[in-house]
């Protein structure tokens, strides 16, 4: 009999973490998951924001192929401090030091120092560094801790720099009628226009100052942050720091990125009018009884569906539970990094009867086999090419940052698509014509 290829993973119900976490496969790379990559891409979306990074050799000549050169657009500092033999075993305390007051005499207005494998492993303490330094500089000081070993991919580099911009923040006075869209990528891209979910406008349109936390911010916006009478989480990555917000400066916030059906959408979409004053109903009644007609077919069609959710897919272990409510059942989920909220969904999936084993798909192409052996009736996420009798939503992707009820009448929309064509059409169009 042949052994079950999936036998070394954890099932859903026993992660607490990445830590529990398998590859799939053995067939393993991980030099472009370092997530250091994302720190340096976050900041450099952020004018007037400098970084310090604190490494290896290997670390700063990564750094330098796939990020800026060491200044700016406008004059943000761009370091890399390398480690020689000596600080790799008794630490770096008085170079990174010395090399903040540099940054510091050299005009920087904010820095944040990142941490590598190194400084992680012997313990070097950037709190104690900024007590020592902080009060003599102007600059403001934040850190993030970056080893590998401890942070698998872009995802948890992704939500712990946004943590570590919260410490920016100081406490600022209420303004009435404003807010903050918490909307953060991992690799965002240069001069490309982000795709914003309808909310953005309809806020707009009723005289709502939104602030877009995205790429392009500014640190005086950033610090401005916590004069918001609300916080809007629009992705995964944003919730630790909103959750942040609440605890320091006590600004709610309404979770739009895990709000996936249409009861949970209206519950979100309530607290926002609740706060402005304002009504929504006209303005989303048509993508809400799209979305209210396909959860409708999703109950008679979907029960029993199997499916494995591979690579791409944001909020994947969420997205399984929400799907879990139709009866699918998930053979296979790749997870990227544990969210704190994941917890929750992996609970109420096993309430429903399903917990699937998790894993990190790394090669794609050799664990592909893998997944087709187990026979799903529909796959979401990348694949490199396609494989005979396998049907494959590929650019789940898509839907990153897209919230609200056109997000569940994309998703819905796609996976009855699928099942029917084998293959996946045109993207979700939200800035089309509104449904009828």
């Amino acid at each position: 009999m042949a052994q079950d290829p999936l036998r070394h993973l954890s099932r859903l119900s026993a992660v607490r973490s990445d830590k529990n976490i398998k590859f799939l496969t053995p067939a393993v790379y991980s030099g472009g998951w370092c997530p250091m990559r994302v720190v340096c891409n976050i900041c450099e979306g952020i004018e007037g924001l400098s970084y310090l990074m604190v490494g290896m050799p290997e670390c700063t000549t990564h750094s330098r192929r796939v990020n800026s050169g060491p200044v700016g657009e406008n004059g943000e500092l761009y370091w890399l401090y390398v480690l020689d033999e000596k600080e790799v075993i008794f630490g770096a305390r008085k170079g990174v030091i010395d090399a903040l007051r540099k940054m510091d005499a050299e005009g920087a207005e904010a820095i944040m120092m990142i941490a590598t494998c190194v400084t992680d492993l012997i313990g070097e303490d950037f709190d104690s560094i900024i007590s020592e330094v902080g009060p003599e500089l102007k600059a403001k000081l934040s850190y993030v801790t970056m080893g590998q070993f401890k942070n698998f991919a872009a995802p948890i580099g992704t939500w712990k720099t946004a943590q570590a911009l919260g410490e920016f923040m100081e406490p600022r006075d209420t303004r009435k009628g404003s807010a903050n869209l918490m909307f953060m990528e991992p690799w965002p891209q240069a001069n490309s226009p982000i795709e914003y979910p309808l909310i953005v406008g309809a806020l707009e349109n009723r005289g709502i100052n939104l602030r877009k936390m995205a790429s392009g911010l500014t640190m005086d916006e950033l610090m401005d942050a916590p004069s918001a009478e609300l916080n809007i989480v629009t992705t995964a990555y944003t919730q630790p720091l909103a959750a942040k917000m609440q605890q320091k400066f006590g600004i709610p916030y309404v979770p739009l990125h895990n709000s996936f059906s249409v009861k949970q959408v209206d519950s979100a979409y309530r607290m926002i009018e609740e706060t402005f004053g304002i009504d929504l109903t006209e303005e989303f009644r048509g993508w809400r009884n799209k979305a209210i007609e396909l959860e409708e077919r999703a109950a008679k069609e979907l029960k029993g569906i199997r499916y494995v959710m591979m690579t791409g897919v944001d909020m994947p272990v969420a997205l399984a539970s929400y799907l879990a409510g139709f009866g699918m059942e998930p053979l296979l989920i790749d997870v990227q990094d544990f969210h704190q909220e994941d917890s929750g969904y992996a609970k109420t999936l096993k309430n429903l009867g399903f917990d699937p084993p998790v894993c990190h798909i790394m090669h794609r192409d050799h664990d592909i086999l893998i997944i087709r052996d187990l026979k799903p009736d529909i796959c979401f996420g990348f694949i490199s090419e396609p494989v005979e009798g396998l049907k494959v939503a590929e650019e789940m992707g898509d839907f990153f940052g897209i919230t609200g009820y056109e997000r569940t009448v994309g998703i819905l929309s796609r996976i009855f698509e699928v099942l029917e064509t084998g293959k996946m059409g045109e993207r979700l169009d939200i800035y089309g014509p509104v449904p009828v």
